[in-house]
């Protein structure tokens, strides 16, 4: 062994290193030693007294804005009034302690009672009987609190009281966190606490982030409701021991960018002891606040459709009214009626469920409607590329039952028309809405031209709007066409927009723009941008392109300026049915429709009407579609609703006009 022979030799330098490691390995073995023997029973009791509870920390919710920035969606603080479990366990143990000690003298005189009646002492299997059974200590405990709890709210000087199998749930599960005893506190409340609050209490003010929408109920459906949901997000950790109040959205375009919206989650790990009392609070990762989503609406036009909406049909009309850039695909604005409140989705559940108004429905995109007559303009296409003259006319005869009106003979069955009798060209059956016209030239177009020129328009399709509420509709295929049930009878409906066949307010708003703006099937934009909430980030925007084209319709330009043309006279015309929707200064080019609702038994029922529109005619821009359900009809119901829309339009282009006028007289000048 080399070393124990160096050891041998007489060198005393290296015998004292010797002697100092070895006397370093006998320190480290008696330390070793009093670690895991001496005190091993220490250490592992303060790891039974200790735990972390994890506790998901939602992240700010992100801004709905308006294309000018207003906000339409946003969060508020919310202060609730919480009571600190950690901060009363000496309270808690002396009241406890009082009880116990009241319960056991009670025990002592129910045992000297007993000896004095048998006139002996009891044995002690008797004592037994009179001994406190856990589930009474289990009592005693929770008796004990909510005592000393109910003590520290009298004190605050509000009139509160606590329920106490909710207190005791939230002492046996959530001990960690701080009780809830008042939420949403008002300012007085808030400046009465701050003020009166005295010291060591174990109360203070949470802050909190609430959902909130300063402009009420404009837009409801559009922006949707979120509710309660404290799940993890996709990419978060899903175990957590606690989890703090966050929402989700449910609909419209708080369920359709949620992920954007809701940002990302953060944790914070709680050491508590063996009782869950709190220790300390450390966070692990700070959460990540979502970022704001800037739609395409105007909020002047959505309000103003609103607005006029109420005015003339009330509160309560059963309708919708879609707003759109036909080059763009913008949407400017979307109405729903009747409306509901994004702050309480469910505060009057009566209404809700009533199944007439049926709030919750996003009429513009989540109903389908029969068209009616504005259907006619899909119709008129399909003739004009099939070789319709415009300018040829069709005799609509009296009808037998009503000699100013007309109607047509299908097989066995008369279809009345409530255009008088009379000659009619291409222009004049639009501004009236003829049905004899529109079924004569229909059936001679063929119903597989009708089909084709409607699915170039993508009807019985999604537009695809990601707000979670629309419906494709219902069109007929060209396989169903040509099937044997089909008949002339078929043709001629769909020819007057009744039959199978079913659209939403959205889709004819599509159809309108392609024919506004030259042919093009754009798919509708309701998200300009998604921006962080913080411009200093440095984070680039995400920009959702515009003008996307999904089709074009492939027809003549001949074809659409006719049309077009057509559609002008039904608002200039003395004649048309859309005569009041005239706005001076703006020309404007629209179509009236009445869709009949039957019942099982094929009984009319209801009505629907209809005012299609876009303007200017000289240079296209704004479609706006009008729905309302039980009109009267087209022209009397929803004809005015679009002349105020198309009214604050040109009042609210009235000032950029006047400063780009001055902006290039101040050029011409310099």
């Amino acid at each position: 062994m080399l070393i124990f022979d160096e050891l041998k030799k007489n060198d005393p330098h290296l015998r004292l290193l010797a002697v100092a490691l070895a006397g370093g390995l006998l320190v480290l073995l008696a330390g070793l030693w009093w670690v895991q023997v001496v005190s091993a029973r220490k250490y592992e009791s303060h790891l039974e007294t200790q735990s972390y509870r994890t506790v998901r920390i939602p992240a700010v919710r992100g801004k709905i804005l308006d294309r000018n920035g207003r906000v339409l969606a946003e969060n508020r603080p919310r202060y609730n009034l919480g009571l600190y479990l950690d901060d009363l366990r000496k309270p808690f143990d002396a009241a406890y302690g009082q009880a116990l000690a009241q319960a056991r003298a009670g025990q002592k005189q129910r045992i000297a009672a007993e000896e004095k009646k048998l006139g002996r002492s009891l044995t002690k299997a008797e004592r037994k009987q009179f001994a406190l059974t856990p589930g009474q200590l289990k009592q005693l405990h929770e008796q004990s609190r909510f005592r000393v709890a109910t003590g520290v709210v009298q004190q605050l000087g509000l009139p509160l009281t606590l329920e106490a199998a909710e207190f005791n749930r939230h002492y046996e599960t959530r001990l960690a966190l701080p009780y809830p005893v008042l939420p949403n506190l008002n300012a007085a409340q808030i400046a009465r606490f701050e003020e009166q609050y005295p010291g060591g209490l174990g109360v203070d003010l949470d802050l909190q982030p609430v959902r909130t929408y300063p402009f009420g109920t404009t837009a409801a459906h559009l922006l949707g409701y979120v509710l309660r949901d404290d799940s993890s997000s996709e990419g978060e950790d899903a175990f957590f021991s606690y989890r703090l109040p966050d929402y989700r959205g449910v609909v419209g375009v708080e369920a359709g960018f949620d992920a954007q919206l809701r940002g990302r989650a953060g944790a914070a790990a709680v050491l508590v002891n063996n009782l869950g009392y709190r220790q300390t609070e450390n966070v692990w990762s700070r959460p990540e606040p979502g970022h704001n989503v800037v739609l395409t609406m105007d909020l002047d036009i959505q309000q103003e459709a609103e607005r006029s909406l109420a005015a003339h049909q009330g509160a309560d009309a059963r309708a919708a009214i879609v707003v759109m850039d036909v080059h763009t695909g913008d949407v400017l604005a979307m109405v729903s009626s009747p409306a509901i409140n994004p702050d309480f989705p469910s505060n009057d559940p009566a209404r809700l469920n009533d199944p007439k108004l049926r709030p919750q429905i996003n009429r513009a995109t989540y109903e389908n409607y029969a068209p009616g007559s504005i259907f006619k303009t899909v119709v008129a296409l399909a003739c004009l590329e099939s070789g319709l003259n415009p300018s040829a006319e069709i005799y609509n005869p009296p009808s037998p039952e009503n000699p100013n009106h007309g109607c047509i003979e299908i097989g066995r069955r008369t279809i009345q028309d409530l255009a008088p009798p009379g000659e009619y060209d291409f222009r004049r059956a639009i501004l009236l809405s003829c049905n004899t016209y529109f079924i004569t030239n229909g059936l001679r177009a063929g119903i597989e031209n009708i089909i084709r020129m409607g699915e170039n328009f993508y009807l019985g399709e999604r537009t695809g709007l990601p707000t979670r509420q629309e419906t494709k509709g219902i069109f007929p295929s060209i396989a169903e066409v040509r099937a044997s049930g089909w008949h002339d009878g078929d043709t001629a409906n769909l020819c007057i927009g009744q039959g199978d066949i079913e659209v939403t307010p959205m889709q004819i708003a599509v159809l309108i723009s392609a024919i506004a703006n030259g042919g093009k099937v754009l798919e509708p934009r309701l998200v300009g941008r998604i921006e962080p909430q913080d411009p200093a980030s440095g984070e680039a925007p995400t920009i959702f392109p515009s003008g996307l084209v999904r089709g074009e319709l492939g027809v003549h330009p001949r074809s659409l300026k006719i049309l077009q043309d057509a559609m002008l006279a039904e608002t200039e015309d003395p004649e048309g049915t859309g005569r009041t929707a005239v706005v001076p200064g703006l020309r404007i080019c629209g179509k009236t429709g009445t869709g009949q609702v039957a019942d099982e038994h094929n009984r009319i029922v209801d009505h629907t009407t209809w005012f299609a529109s876009f303007a200017p005619y000289e240079n296209p821009r704004y479609a706006v579609v009008v729905m309302v359900q039980s009109g009267i009809s087209g022209g009397v119901t929803c004809v005015p609703v679009a002349h105020d829309i198309y009214q604050a339009i040109l009042n609210s282009e009235k000032p950029n006009a006047s400063a780009l006028a001055a902006l290039r007289r101040t050029e011409q000048a310099n």
